[in-house]
């Protein structure tokens, strides 16, 4: 909604040309035309020219589809890793945030006398100067935490992240591996930190997960819900 004494054609590009919008308008939207000097022209009321602006934002609608589109993966029994790794790929900016500014697929560690070596997503930092982290994707249904002998543990999914992410980071403990990796693909590693996507904290005591988080203490644990979270309070800002 604009002001009326708010200067009329702040915000507005000056090229002559009409800008198209939708006004919400007595319960219901309204094409209009924003002309050069911040006024609208509502549509079907010729020669009627108004003050007030309410234009809907279309990066803000397609985010909030992403959104909805990430938790109706996340809710859906039927979700494989292979959906969750076509989404993130296709919108790595769930996975960067403010942290990262590249979630790159699928990087090929290869090794001379075994198959190669593939993380889910290599997290390349924004600041140039830092190096590469990695990250694994598993199933949002999976479970975080056992009970064993009445004392809580991490689950075995967890468990075998965590070891398929440390031959991940042995890996760069070679020289000549860390320069054919840069060379390849422009990512600087050397003992990456190791995050898993996983599962959800809702059902779990904050208090329970974090005791044992720490029989892993070099493995971030990150949940869906985690990921939602940050997502939202980007729509919520806007």
């Amino acid at each position: 909604m604009r002001d009326p004494d708010e200067n009329p054609g702040e915000g507005i590009p000056d090229n002559g040309a009409d800008v198209l919008g939708l006004e919400l308008i007595d319960g219901k939207l309204r094409l209009v035309s924003v002309l050069p000097d911040g006024r609208i022209r509502i549509s079907g009321t010729p020669g009627q020219l108004h003050s007030f602006l309410h234009v809907v934002s279309m990066e803000s609608s397609a985010w909030r589809s992403l959104v909805q589109e990430l938790e109706d993966l996340i809710n859906s029994m039927h979700t494989r890793e292979r959906d969750l790794q076509s989404f993130f790929e296709r919108n790595p900016e769930f996975l960067c945030g403010d942290t990262y500014e590249e979630a790159r697929p699928h990087v090929v560690l290869k090794r001379d006398n075994d198959g190669p070596l593939i993380p889910d997503f290599a997290l390349k930092p924004n600041n140039s100067n830092a190096l590469c982290d990695l990250l694994e994707l598993k199933l949002p249904k999976t479970k975080l935490l056992r009970v064993s002998k009445n004392r809580v543990r991490v689950s075995s999914a967890i468990m075998e992240a965590s070891a398929q992410l440390r031959e991940y980071q042995a890996y760069f403990e070679d020289c000549d591996k860390r320069a054919a990796v840069e060379n390849s693909y422009g990512l600087r590693f050397f003992r990456p930190r190791m995050m898993v996507l996983i599962g959800k904290r809702s059902g779990y005591r904050a208090i329970d997960l974090r005791n044992a988080e720490s029989d892993l203490p070099n493995l971030s644990i990150v949940t869906y819900d985690d990921v939602l979270e940050r997502a939202r309070s980007r729509i919520r800002k806007n």
